[in-house]
């Protein structure tokens, strides 16, 4: 498959999942989900952020058919939904590294069996360059697991911004079109994933807010240009004023009870 160009030399290559209507077990996917990668040529190195849950890897893989070197694997975050798919990316480039905070390491080693060897360990707020891009770590604990990271691509100035101002939503569309269905996809995905962390979210706003930022790239849901134009549903979704709480409260209450109701009365 081909992969579809965000700003020149970088690209998406996850993949869109229609059928999937449960997530770690719990939480509901009315909408299915995204997992999203992407691939970042330098003039001098190439570098691919996040891979895809092991459901879709096959899916996955059709992306980097024709991609004869990737150099660095940026691991955001190892819940599997991100980091399902590395070891068959890690088998095909076998000089590939895996770029992620020191927790991310071992979370991704106990899990993966990923050799020490084949990891780069990387402090908040260091860099690394690809040639002619480069790319800035933002450690970002707690949202929503402990070794999360943000990756900031300096010169096409592009947030990946991993689990953090994402939504749960299976779209063709590359970017948002509809401002008020994502804002609802994004307040769900709050609530039922990000709320118990919403200290450290507002504290992440506050880390990210003097970045010039003109796409966001999440890990899940269609990307959004301009930090004050298109994802201001976003940013809201991810607020922590009472009236979003409230209704985040609800979501995931009503989530909750859907999850043991189906338990108790599935025949």
């Amino acid at each position: 498959m081909k992969a579809r160009q965000i700003k020149t030399n970088v690209y998406w290559v996850g993949a869109i999942d229609w059928d999937r209507r449960l997530f770690d077990a719990l939480i509901p996917l009315p909408d299915g989900t995204s997992y999203n990668a992407y691939l970042v040529r330098g003039s001098q190195k190439v570098a691919l952020i996040d891979t895809v849950d092991p459901s879709m890897a096959k899916t996955f893989m059709t992306y980097l058919e024709d991609i004869p070197v990737i150099d660095y694997v940026i691991a955001n975050h190892a819940e599997q939904d991100h980091s399902g798919s590395i070891p068959q990316v890690l088998a095909k480039y076998p000089d590939a590294k895996v770029v992620a905070t020191p927790k991310c390491q071992d979370m991704l080693a106990a899990l993966l069996l990923i050799s020490e060897d084949r990891f780069i360990t990387v402090s908040d707020g260091e860099t690394l360059s690809l040639g002619d891009k480069t790319l800035e770590f933002i450690h970002a604990p707690w949202v929503h697991w402990p070794e999360t990271m943000l990756t900031y691509l300096r010169e096409d100035k592009i947030l990946f911004p991993c689990d953090f101002l994402g939504s749960h939503l299976a779209t063709t569309d590359l970017y948002v079109r509809d401002g008020g269905q994502i804002y609802e996809a994004a307040k769900r995905y709050y609530a039922e994933i990000m709320m118990p962390f919403q200290t450290n979210i507002q504290k992440n706003l506050e880390k990210i807010k003097d970045y010039a930022i003109d796409i966001i790239a999440p890990s899940h849901g269609p990307c959004t240009i301009g930090l004050n134009l298109s994802c201001k549903p976003i940013i809201a979704g991810h607020s922590t004023n009472h009236k979003t709480l409230w209704s985040c409260l609800i979501f995931l209450c009503m989530a909750v009870l859907k999850k043991w109701w189906n338990i108790l009365w599935e025949p």
